[in-house]
Order: C-alpha cells, then structure tokens, then sequence
C-alpha cells in the first residue's frame, strides 16, 4: 500500500491523505484528484501542480495564548491536574490568574491595540473586583 493525496480540484487544497494500492478501482470523490502523495501531503496543504506544500500553521505570541487560556480560566473556580481530575482552585490562585490577566489584557492596551468587546467587558470586571 501507498500513500495517495486526495486534493480539491478547484482549490489544490489537501482533503485526505490515504492508503490505496493504486491499482484497485476508485474513483475519488466529485471534484477531487488522486495523487500519488510524498512526505509532504497532509490534509490542509496544497498541491502547487509540481509538489506538495504542507499547511501553514498560524503562530500566536506567547501573551497571546497566555491571556486566551486566562479568559477561559478565570470564568471557572475548577481546575484540572494532568490525569483530567478536578479539584477546586484555592482563592489565591483565583486572584493570581485575575491579576495576571488584568495586567496582561491592560500591557495589550497600552500597547495600542484594540481590545475586543469581551476581553474589554472582563478587564472591567476585573478592575471592579480588585
């Protein structure tokens, strides 16, 4: 068996990656090509009509991430270790990630970005209980 690149016709765009022993009757799906695939193929990539282009995948700053996983974190007095079970949050840490966010969300203020309407409404929250 070989590695076989199912790609979108209109778009080049990797849809599946499969195994086929190229010699079997298949017909790809509706819009779709079959091509023999090198390391390279990955759904999401693309077929520049000579070789094949892996996916980019989008970097985000590491404060960037930080405050996603804040955002989420501070709506909830939970907190899960690595085996997924959950324990509560002790009130310490609770003010730690609320102070950690509302510094991180007033740095990205400072810094001339515009805050979306939810991270505006929490860093006011947060402002209110501190």
């Amino acid at each position: 068996m070989a590695r076989y690149a199912l790609i979108i016709s209109a778009t080049n765009v990797v849809d599946n990656v499969i195994e086929y022993d190229g010699s079997s009757p298949f017909t790809p799906p509706t819009g779709q090509e079959l091509r023999a695939a090198t390391d390279d193929a990955e759904p999401g990539g693309t077929w520049n009509g000579s070789a094949f282009v892996r996916a980019v995948i989008p970097t985000v700053p590491d404060d960037e991430a930080r405050i996603r996983v804040l955002m989420l974190e501070v709506k909830t007095d939970k907190k899960y270790d690595i085996e997924g079970n959950e324990s509560d949050k002790t009130a310490d840490e609770i003010a730690a990630e609320k102070l950690e966010l509302k510094n991180l969300l007033t740095a990205d203020l400072t810094d001339g970005n515009d805050l979306s309407q939810d991270r505006t409404q929490t860093m006011l929250r947060l402002e209110r209980e501190s």
